[in-house]
């Protein structure tokens, strides 16, 4: 009783605190903790409470100092504990809250909650082998429990699932018996969580007979968690073993249940065509009216087609179903596939392209539908079709009937589309697009009429119109040339956001074309020269990054509650997939570029960067081979023919994306590097030993025919050669610029990186610094040291080349017309960064030869009766080489200058860059809108490299020795 009390005491003391915490108030909290631990000093839980508020007030230091203090105690209370397991989540210390239930779990071996505290603790963590001790630990104190002996199996397949040698034989194997022990001794609960857990271990085993029994058994019965999930197993099941009689009933009975399941119609082909190709027939196959039998066995075509007929006709006078009638066309395209001398009694192909039309013509997927089955028709037969479906539409393009309803809208939509698939208007003259999208125009604003009504947050009917019409615009500027033709997409694309906002397809493409002329958008900041808006950018995308991590481990710890294992292994998937993907590698590493050059301005600065910047250059930060492609390009819509869509863009994307990535992360270890070997040999040099030798460094002209290099500089030695032999790959492979449909990936920087021999100049100042951190042990070069000129005639004349490429226009005129000269934005932001990073070596460089300077003028003072030796050349050349440098910065900030409208007092929409398609007063508003947005982002672009340059002329000239 009287402990009891004394529980209720501390209870009512952490109240208030907890109430704090609870509304945000952390400082109140603070104060709250700080009364109870006057009265109780060593009350733990408030000591814990007083970190978590500390912890959310940003004063972490003082955080963890209370919470080491606490953990040394090894507390054994569940309030400090679950307290205790907040704060490590919040500093992602989960190694910390395993071991902290570790502790309590030995003081306390017979509490069942900190024992499961710890199993999740080891799930937080991934230690598969320890998760499965924890929980027979649990069995062994609860053994009336099942979902503790079934968290030990669960965790061998996850040890499976991590160590692919022996999966099969020892962990898979361990968890079968494991669960057929439970099985025969019948200790299998009601539920179906154990059931599905063993037909998983059998499945990973490709034991399907096994797998199979278990499912027509008894504890198959149990399997009812989805609907129709035991019939759709045991179809898969059967299917592997092939038994295609059996797989064809099942799948036969799950069509007649839901006959619009598409995977269901191709897996019912499939048992088909192989019991055709076996020769299976039994007497059941020829008897008449026995179609509605459980139990019957499509073996003919016949019998597939009349089957197919059954479930088209239980259609009529209710919802129309698709699937019926796409299994047609899908036999067909089989056949035609076999060339089968019975693709005759599947009738003509055009026929059921025309029933299909008639009936979902006015659905938004019809065309995407009957695209996939273009193959099926010749180009004269296609052609015909489609002139036959517009003739059906009556609707006009050279004197316009609008149409009277949106179902109207939708079926000519839906031609338009088809026609585009089949190539007609790649066959159409430029005037007769022109005119073409003009109509759609004037379609899509008399369509507005029937959404006047709608919410915002709605489509207008007539929104496919515009879209359509925009891409016939952007096919006239890609087939002439004319930048006209693109902005008048622009324009268009942006009259329709107004009007539909929740339109994402004229945002999408919005995006695109804007991105095509280099204007200021997201996805390109960087390449338009927005740096600071992209650190933010990157930070979002690394926040959702470390965010997935800590929500799939919550996720599958409620797996693991509820009993839902078939998801554990979908979770953890789904979280390496999530970590192993490009983009998060490619966010990280553009994002600690950015720091290294936005945050410096000086050497100090840079060295100081670094302890913020967890990067150890000399360990490799990812496998490029296991990273994975998360992109999805389908999100687009295209209407192109399917032979001008390339299906290798993605792929042939990922690989340049990688080999940018790669030179990205090269370059950034080699630039960590560097400065961490400056700030080793400084600090040597300050201890009185060169790189841990134990004499003084030679400052004149000592030899050494095995240098002691510091581990950073060998770093660097080895990381050089890679980079180089990288981008001499690079050259052979991305050295043109990769051009991608409109619907597909945007190329990356590579290819204008490389043609401007970025990656060159990058390597020579490389070797630049390690010729000066050879100083360090070999002594200060001789006037006619030959390595020394490196220091000038490669670096400069490169650097002469990037200048003068960047003494150009911002507007350009070609054939008469005028346009932006948007191609040499990339060139001088590309500039720019080699500017940058140039700065960040010469600055260590720096470092690196004022001791040696110092150290020299004091050896060769000036005594009387003696002349003062000439002063070593490497000093005057690697002034030459700032000089050099600061001077190509000045050149290339006059260049960004010249790339803003207000400062060049040109007004773009005077210049005609574009004209009016139909000439409304909206449409020129809009217009000038667009081209202000333009004058903006180049105005941005212009002002944030002038900003950035500034910055590095500071930096260069702190590197003067």
């Amino acid at each position: 009783m009287a402990s009891r009390s004394h529980v209720d005491v501390n209870e009512r003391r952490l109240r208030p605190i907890y109430d704090c915490l609870d509304n945000g108030n952390n400082r109140k909290a603070i104060q709250e903790a700080d009364k109870v631990l006057k009265k109780q000093k060593d009350f733990q839980c408030a000591k814990v409470l007083k970190a978590l508020a500390l912890l959310r007030l940003g004063r972490q230091d003082e955080s963890s100092v209370l919470l080491q203090e606490v953990h040394e105690q090894h507390p054994v209370d569940e309030p400090t504990l679950q307290a205790m397991s907040i704060c490590y989540r919040e500093v992602h210390k989960l190694e910390a809250i395993a071991d902290m239930y570790e502790n309590a779990y030995k003081a306390r071996p017979d509490n069942e909650e900190v024992l499961s505290a710890l199993f999740m603790a080891h799930v937080r963590l991934g230690n598969y082998k320890k998760q499965h001790q924890t929980a027979m630990a649990l069995h062994k104190l609860r053994p009336q429990k099942n979902p503790y002996y079934f968290w030990a199996v669960m965790s061998n397949v996850m040890q499976a699932h991590s160590d692919s040698k022996l999966a099969k034989t020892m962990y898979l194997p361990l968890a079968e018996r494991m669960t057929k022990k439970y099985i025969e001794e019948g200790k299998i609960d009601a539920e179906a969580a154990e059931v599905l857990l063993y037909l998983m271990v059998l499945e990973l085993q490709e034991k399907w007979q096994e797998a199979v029994e278990l499912l027509e058994g008894p504890l198959g019965e149990r399997v009812v968690s989805e609907l129709n999930q035991r019939a759709t197993k045991l179809a898969e099941l059967h299917c592997k073993l092939g038994n295609w009689e059996k797989a064809n009933v099942l799948y036969r009975n799950l069509l007649k249940e839901n006959p619009d399941h598409w995977k269901h119609w191709l897996k019912y082909l499939n048992t088909v065509f192989q019991l055709i190709d076996t020769g299976y027939a039994q007497p059941s196959c020829s008897k008449e009216g026995d179609g509605d039998r459980t139990d019957k066995v499509d073996c003919s075509l016949e019998e597939v087609m009349e089957f197919i007929n059954q479930q088209t006709k239980q259609n009529k006078g209710g919802i129309l179903l698709r699937g019926p009638y796409l299994a047609q066309m899908e036999l067909v395209r089989i056949l035609q596939e076999r060339r089968s001398e019975l693709l005759k009694l599947a009738g003509p192909p055009s026929e059921l392209f025309q029933q299909y039309f008639e009936l979902f013509g006015s659905k938004p997927c019809c065309a995407a539908d009957l695209k996939m089955y273009f193959c099926l028709l010749t180009p004269e037969e296609l052609q015909a079709l489609i002139d036959k479906f517009t003739d059906s539409l009556e609707l006009s393009d050279k004197s316009p009937t609008y149409a009277s309803e949106p179902k109207h809208i939708c079926r000519h939509i839906t031609v338009l589309q088809l026609s585009r698939c089949a190539g007609v208007y790649a066959r159409q003259s430029v005037e007769e697009l022109l005119n073409v999208s003009k109509d759609l125009i004037l379609r899509y604003r008399k369509g507005l009429e029937f959404g006047k009504d709608l919410l915002s947050t709605d489509l207008q009917p007539s929104d496919p119109y515009l879209l359509f019409a925009a891409y016939l615009l952007v096919d006239l500027w890609q087939r002439t040339g004319q930048e006209r033709y693109l902005w008048q997409a622009v324009v268009q694309l942006e009259l329709g956001v107004r009007r539909s906002p929740a339109n994402f397809q004229f945002k999408l493409l919005l995006m695109r074309l804007y991105v095509e002329m280099d204007i200021l958008y997201p996805i390109m900041w960087v390449a338009l020269g927005i740096f600071w808006l992209p650190c933010a950018m990157f930070g979002t995308m690394l926040r959702f990054f470390s965010v997935n991590h800590k929500e799939t481990t919550e996720y599958l710890l409620a797996s693991y509650k509820y009993g839902s294992f078939g998801k554990i292994r979908e979770f953890v998937d789904f979280r390496e997939k999530l970590q192993r993907s490009f983009q998060y590698k490619s966010a990280a590493t553009e994002r600690l570029l950015l720091d290294l050059i936005l945050e410096t301005n000086s050497h100090t600065g840079t060295e100081q960067m670094l302890t913020y910047i967890e990067v150890d250059p000399s360990k490799e930060r990812f496998v490029l081979s296991e990273l994975s492609d998360n992109r999805d390009f389908s999100v687009m819509t295209c209407w192109d023919p399917p032979s001008q869509f390339r299906i290798r863009d993605q792929e042939m994307s990922f690989k340049e994306e990688i080999a940018w990535l790669h030179c990205r992360d090269l370059i950034l270890r080699i630039l960590v590097a560097a400065v961490m070997a400056g700030r080793e040999a400084t600090q040597s040099t300050r201890n009185g030993t060169a790189h841990g030798d134990s004499h003084q460094p030679d400052l004149t002209n000592g030899t050494n025919d095995a240098p002691n290099l510091a581990g950073m500089a060998r770093v660097v030695r080895e990381l050089l050669p890679r980079f180089v032999n990288h981008t001499d790959a690079c050259s052979k492979e991305f050295a043109d610029p990769r051009i991608y449909s409109l619907q597909g990936p945007f190329r990356t920087r590579l290819s204008a990186y490389l043609e401007g021999k970025h990656h060159i100049l990058f390597a020579r100042v490389v070797e630049c610094f390690l010729i000066i951190y050879d100083l360090q042990d070999n002594g200060l070069s001789n006037p006619d040291n030959k390595d020394s000129e490196i220091l000038k005639t490669p670096v400069t004349d490169i650097l002469q080349t990037l200048v003068e490429r960047s003494k150009c226009s911002l507007v350009k005129e070609e054939d008469g017309h005028a346009s932006i000269n948007v191609a040499l934005f990339e060139h001088l932001v590309m500039s720019t960064e080699s500017i940058s990073y140039i700065s960040t070596l010469m600055g260590v460089c720096s470092h690196l030869l004022k001791p040696l300077k110092a150290a020299w003028s004091k050896q060769t003072r000036k005594k009387k009766g003696q002349k003062a030796p000439e002063q070593p050349a490497v000093f005057d050349k690697f002034t030459a080489l700032i000089e050099e440098l600061q001077a190509a910065a000045k050149s290339l900030h006059h260049a960004a200058t010249q790339f803003d409208p207000v400062f060049m007092a040109l007004d773009l929409s005077a210049l005609s860059l574009t004209e009016s398609l139909t000439d409304t007063e909206e449409e020129k508003l809009c217009e000038k809108a667009v081209w202000s947005k333009v004058e903006r982002s180049f105005q941005q672009s212009s002002h944030e490299i002038c900003e950035l340059l500034h910055n590095k002329l500071q930096y260069l000239h702190t590197c003067h020795i």
